[in-house]
C-alpha cells in the first residue's frame, strides 16, 4: 500500500480544524456569558441551570485543549513530512 502526502488537502483540514475550535471558543464565551448576567431570572430552575452550563463549559475546554494539542502535533508533522 502507497501513502501520498497531500499538502492542500492537510492545509485545509488545518484550516477546518482551526474554525471549528474558533467556533467551540464562541460557544464556551456564549455560555458563560448568560451565566454571569442572568439578568431578572431568580428562580430555582437557576442555580440547576447555572451548574450544568458550568459542567458543559469545562467540557467544551477540555475538548479545545485536546484538540489544540492535537492541530499543533498535526502542524508539526506536515512540517516535517514537507522537509
Amino acid at each position: 500500500m502507497e501513502i501520498k502526502f497531500d499538502a492542500a488537502a492537510a492545509e485545509k483540514l488545518i484550516q477546518q480544524m482551526d474554525k471549528y475550535c474558533s467556533g467551540m471558543q464562541k460557544e464556551t464565551r456564549a455560555l458563560l456569558d448568560v451565566l454571569k448576567n442572568p439578568g431578572d431570572w431568580k428562580d430555582n430552575q437557576m442555580q440547576a441551570f447555572q451548574a450544568n452550563m458550568t459542567e458543559l463549559a469545562k467540557d467544551l475546554q477540555q475538548a479545545l485543549t485536546l484538540e489544540g494539542d492535537y492541530l499543533r502535533t498535526y502542524d508539526q508533522r506536515v512540517r516535517e513530512l514537507r522537509g
